[in-house]
């Protein structure tokens, strides 16, 4: 039977992809399109020291101006590109720390104090850079990374193009499972391997219980050293 027969079964939902070309180094107009809170994850080591668990998010940026190509090498409009970046989450303060730069570059005048929950939808100007995959299935092959992202002056802002795709944000502290479902696969995967995913409110939820209601932040101590202040560490 045909309906049964694995060799005439559809190869999945990436059969009849497209594959992309890089786009060209330089730089291109964005908005935010998801802000994804990963949770507490481990750490790679730099220059063979070993590094504590960050606190991490996932930033999407959605090109205004960049389309995938169809199978003719034609932009697909209503697909723009996208393109994300992980990073640890640190504090304003620490002027050297990806997070930083990437927030005041989003949000040059502070005006929502930190909140990376505020910016879906914020515009800026990517800076992509071009270079080969280091390890992994695709390893040798050219990818996109945003090497640094530039605030936009208010008059380019205004007249760029709105988000084409509906924005998502993603918090542990208040999940929201039709966001988490929405995720592909992969994500989840790494978001539900975060350190403290278990006895969290995600894994309530998951799992068919209640989210527990979140504790009360403790305000740090005022001056309180950082014993894990690697600001000066390139991410």
């Amino acid at each position: 039977m045909a309906g049964l027969n694995a060799k005439a079964a559809p190869k999945g939902n990436g059969g009849n992809r497209v594959e992309q070309a890089p786009m060209e180094a330089g730089g291109y107009p964005i908005r935010v399109a998801q802000v994804i809170d990963l949770g507490m994850q481990e750490q790679r080591p730099w220059q063979g020291q070993e590094k504590p668990p960050a606190h991490e998010i996932m930033l999407t940026y959605e090109f205004t101006d960049e389309f995938m190509k169809d199978e003719n090498g034609e932009d697909v409009e209503d697909k723009p590109r996208w393109l994300s970046e992980n990073f640890p989450l640190r504090h304003i303060d620490q002027d050297k720390a990806k997070s930083t730069q990437r927030y005041k570059a989003l949000d040059p005048k502070m005006d929502h104090d930190g909140d990376f929950g505020s910016l879906l939808g914020a515009p800026a100007t990517a800076m992509v850079i071009t270079k080969p995959v280091k390890s992994g299935p695709n390893a040798g092959k050219e990818r996109n990374y945003v090497d640094s992202l530039v605030p936009m002056r208010a008059r380019d802002a205004a007249r760029v193009e709105e988000l084409q795709n509906e924005g998502k944000i993603f918090t542990l502290e208040d999940p929201d499972l039709e966001i988490f479902h929405s995720l592909p696969e992969w994500l989840q995967d790494k978001i539900k391997g975060n350190l403290e995913y278990n006895g969290s409110p995600l894994q309530a939820l998951l799992e068919g219980g209640e989210a527990p209601d979140p504790e009360p932040e403790v305000p740090e101590a005022e001056g309180e050293d950082d014993e894990n202040n690697d600001d000066e560490t390139p991410w």
